[in-house]
């Protein structure tokens, strides 16, 4: 009898909060929204409507779980892959470096994504958390801090009106066709759509009421070869996606 000397990974399961949009008549009759930019110079304007609902949230530890996530049946996947980025080179600027990074992650999402006909870098966000961070007094920090909201990027309104940035002229050729939208990281009635204001453009998210049937995972432990690998969206709306939020480990302050 063949006996396994592989230890048994424990479960690091975390209770902490997250933070949802609440479910406040007013968006009954009328749509979420928050821009990037300041609004003082227009009467009665406010940066935003959300109304905020904080839960206490149970993040299991996808590590120790014995299920397997896949894109297409969970929405998000966990890839063990290197790449050649450094932490102290990342920068939100498109430097060689970074134009590199994007490559090698093209790389390896045709690997282990073989369902795909064609992948595209599409565009990259740097998020460095300020020392400060949550709690501290309003500063401008160098880097994109981490979103404190239950969220996806794009929806499906919002996919089209960001590949229309990103990619130009190029309308034909990706409007009757079938694409995802995936976010890589070193329930629907409880979605709404969110419309986010920018100083040069308008986008649309997804964000996300709270409700107890939702099952929330983390990865412990990560380290540099862990990427977490999720759908935003997909062109035609129909697919599992993940919805996501930085949560606060009880450890720390």
């Amino acid at each position: 009898m063949a006996i396994s000397n592989v230890p048994e990974i424990v479960p690091k399961d975390v209770r902490s909060y997250m933070t949802f949009l609440s479910r406040d008549k007013r968006y009954q009759t009328e749509k979420p929204y928050a821009t990037d930019f300041p609004v003082d110079e227009i009467d009665d304007a406010k940066m935003t409507n959300h109304i905020f609902d904080t839960r206490p949230v149970i993040f299991h530890d996808a590590r120790a779980s014995k299920e397997t996530f896949t894109l297409d049946q969970n929405g998000f996947c966990f890839i063990e892959a290197k790449t050649s980025l450094q932490a102290e080179d990342a920068t939100s600027e498109r430097t060689e470096i970074m134009e590199q990074y994007m490559q090698e992650i093209v790389g390896i999402l045709r690997t282990n994504l073989p369902q795909y006909q064609e992948i595209k870098a599409m565009d990259f966000q740097v998020r460095k958390r300020h020392q400060t961070f949550p709690n501290g007094e309003e500063r401008r920090a160098e880097f994109a801090q981490p979103s404190t909201m239950a969220h996806t990027d794009f929806s499906a309104r919002g996919a089209f009106l960001r590949m229309a940035d990103i990619f130009p002229d190029q309308t034909s050729y990706y409007q009757n066709r079938k694409f995802d939208l995936i976010n890589l990281i070193n329930a629907e009635k409880d979605v709404t759509t969110n419309d986010a204001l920018h100083y040069k453009r308008v986008g649309e998210n997804s964000l996300l009421h709270h409700d107890e049937a939702h099952r929330w995972y983390y990865l412990s432990d990560m380290r540099e070869n862990d990427l977490i690998v999720f759908r935003n969206v997909d062109s035609e709306g129909d697919m599992p996606r993940k919805l996501f939020e930085l949560f606060v480990m009880p450890n720390l302050d």
